[in-house]
């Protein structure tokens, strides 16, 4: 009785000539696809716009818990993030000797 020959199992892990061999080609969180918002990131355009209007940069904190898309927003996230604090503590301070001056 005559035996087939074995036929060796496709290995996907072996490059196939002439194919491309990026697999990742256009999947977002790369080093090399751009970030959306012409370039810089969502928490960069935030910190920026928190100079003019307050509120980005609370909206930046917030994302910095939840945003997990990708990893090189997570700067822009946390510079919202210390920005939000410092200005929270400079509404405490200036509340707090607008009450002790009017008092006195």
């Amino acid at each position: 009785m005559a035996t087939a020959p074995t036929v060796p199992p496709l290995e996907l892990s072996k490059p196939v000539p002439g194919e491309a061999q990026d697999a990742e080609a256009g999947v977002r969180g790369h080093r090399n696809d751009r970030l959306p918002c012409c370039g810089l990131g969502i928490g960069w355009v935030l910190f920026i716009a928190g100079f003019f209007v307050t509120i980005p940069w609370y909206v930046g904190a917030v994302l910095l818990c939840f945003y997990r898309e990708e990893k090189r927003e997570k700067p822009g996230f946390i510079a919202c993030t210390i920005a939000a604090v410092i200005l929270t503590i400079l509404i405490i301070v200036v509340a707090i000797l607008d009450a002790v001056l009017v008092h006195d």
